[in-house]
């Protein structure tokens, strides 16, 4: 089923694959940054439409009409469509307010103490609250992630990452 998401997602990708297009005819130097943005975009995007092809209704067309009554009968026709909620309201504050306390508190947690702590502290304590993801897979997910953006910015990047304000005197009292 099509929708606009679906839609937006491709034009993404478009944007994204012109841009990774145009960024190969840049000097050495320059392409990098479009390209690590632009390829990790083509990926998300592809992967994102291959989950909206899977979670596509297969009769998404009898989804939403029934058959019509044979004749002779005088029952009516019946249209069946689901029933939605509204997309923002009353029912999602909750969670929108929830949204915005990770989202502030994670800029606050890397001012004080750096990326390389608040990253995996936010995803661990984000999957494991939120999404109801085991220790395994959230303590596996945030180290993961953390040793994957060590590697991009500091290694192959040598971008110094934000290390935090409180971080460099901790690690220093402790002879680091």
């Amino acid at each position: 089923m099509n929708t606009f998401s679906t839609w937006l997602t491709g034009l993404m990708l478009l944007i994204f694959a012109g841009m990774v297009g145009i960024a190969l005819q840049y000097p050495e130097g320059a392409r990098m940054m479009p390209l690590v943005i632009g390829i990790p975009g083509i990926g998300l995007c592809l992967l994102q439409l291959l989950l909206d092809a899977k979670n596509a209704e297969a009769g998404a067309f009898g989804y939403r009409f029934k058959a019509a009554p044979k004749a002779g009968k005088p029952e009516a026709a019946t249209i069946v469509m689901p029933i939605e909620e509204e997309e923002f309201g009353p029912h999602t504050v909750r969670g929108e307010l929830t949204m915005w306390v990770y989202f502030v508190t994670f800029i606050a947690a890397v001012l004080i103490f750096g990326f390389y702590v608040s990253v995996p502290v936010m995803l661990i304590t984000f999957l494991r609250r939120e999404a109801g993801a085991s220790w395994r897979m959230t303590l596996g997910l945030g180290l993961g992630a953390t040793l994957v953006m060590f590697l991009m910015f500091s290694v192959l990047l040598h971008i110094r990452l934000h290390p935090g304000f409180i971080t460099p005197m901790v690690t220093r009292a402790l002879g680091f």
